[in-house]
Formats: structure tokens, sequence, C-alpha cells
């Protein structure tokens, strides 16, 4: 066996670990159970132009939705969605940047399946190589680095949210196209608030993930080493030792 298979497969995991931690905290957190529970927290802004919280929670969903890959229909959603006055609730502006919104989200759920899919091979490498333990050590080296990951994003955070929120869109997306006026919906739907609750929310399942993944198979890990320093008892064979 060349050395370098088993030690390439395990990178390969602990790399495709982060992708698959934020994938999987953004499939939870990109629905519309989660505008109920950012509107009803103490605090949070309410609409100053008259929206009320029923109808605020309904075209907020509306456009969630239009940003899940699994709505065939995509931002079209926005141009049938109304304000109670029955003039449309989104500008072509506002339904070009969700639409932008809709590739780097699908972006990112690809980044996701294609991480889901090089863990899965790697761990039919391993296996079949039979050194699982390698595989295991992957995952220990993958939630670290995403550990690692949010550390160094969150200072980022904590030094300066709106520096942070404005690199981060410059970034993403072209010129000022994700700059809107207060009286524009989309920003009447998801102030800042909205958004600073959302990536704290992202980053919490992403890091508690990673923690259970690092320190559970750590965890594993040892008590397999200990198990396989028992010594077995004259006249049993090593799989018959408890």
């Amino acid at each position: 066996m060349r050395r370098w298979l088993p030690a390439s497969l395990t990178a390969l995991v602990a790399l495709a670990i982060p992708a698959l931690l934020l994938g999987n905290g953004l499939w939870l957190l990109a629905n519309g159970w989660y505008v109920h529970v950012a509107y009803a927290r103490p605090g949070f802004p309410d609409d100053r132009y008259g929206l009320t919280k029923s109808e605020r929670t309904e075209l907020a969903i509306v456009g969630l939705r239009s940003i899940q890959s699994v709505n065939r229909d995509g931002v079209d959603v926005l141009r049938e969605a109304s304000l109670p006055d029955g003039s449309p609730a989104f500008g072509e502006r506002e339904i070009a940047h969700m639409a932008d919104v809709r590739g780097l989200v699908g972006r990112i759920l690809l980044a996701h399946a294609i991480a889901l899919g090089a863990i899965a091979a790697a761990f039919a490498g391993l296996r079949a190589l039979r050194v699982r333990a390698a595989f295991a050590r992957g995952l220990v080296l993958g939630g670290g680095l995403t550990l690692v990951l949010a550390a160094a994003l969150g200072v980022l955070m904590l030094a300066s949210f709106d520096r942070f929120f404005v690199q981060f869109h410059e970034a993403l997306f072209a010129g000022d196209s994700w700059r809107f006026r207060s009286t524009d919906t989309l920003l009447r739907l998801y102030p800042d608030a909205f958004w600073s609750d959302f990536g704290a929310a992202l980053a919490i399942l992403t890091v508690a993930q990673a923690a259970a993944l690092a320190g559970g198979t750590w965890w594993w890990l040892r008590r397999s080493r200990g198990r396989a320093l028992v010594p077995v008892p004259s006249g049993k064979s090593a799989g018959d030792a408890s």
C-alpha cells in the first residue's frame, strides 16, 4: 500500500468537512420557520412603513422560497408578490439581487453536495484499504479546521460587523447591486438585525456540529486504541476478547 493514499484521503475528508457543516446549517436555516423565530425575538425591529407582522412574515417567506434550489419557479415568485395596497412588492432591482443570492446559495449547496460525495468516496477507499482509523482522523481534523475558520470569522465580525457585512457583499455581488433604500421591500423584510441573527445562528450551528464531530470522533479513537491495548487472555482469540 502506498503511504500517500491513506494520507491523501484523510486530507480530503478534513478539507470537505467545513463545506459539509456549513451547508447543513444553511439547509436548516433557509426555511420559513426561521422567519417566524427571527420576527418573534424581543427587540426585533418592526416595519416602519405599515406592514403588519403577518403580512411581513408572508412576504419574507416568499423571499426565502425564491432562493431555495428546490423551488423551480425561482425569483419569479417575487414578481407575483404584492403589497397590501395591490402594488408589486419587489422592484426589478430587488428581484435581480435575489437572483444573485439564489445563485450564491446554489453554489454553496453544490459545494455541500460535492463535499458529501468526497467524504463518502474517501470512506469507501479507506475501508477498502482497511485503515478506517484514517477516516476518523480526517473527521477530527475537519472538525478542528471548521472551528479554526469559524473563530477567524468570528473575530472579524466582532471587530466590526458593519465593515464585515459590507466587505462580504462587495466580494460576492457586483457593484452596489446589494444596496437598497429603507423603503425598499427587501430592507423592510430583512433588516440588518435579521442578517446579524442569521449569521449568529449559522455560526452556532456550524460550531456545534464541528465540536460534536471532532470531540465525539476523538473520544471514539481513544476508546478504540484503549481496547486494542487490552491483553487477550490465553486460550482466547482477539475476536473473543471483550
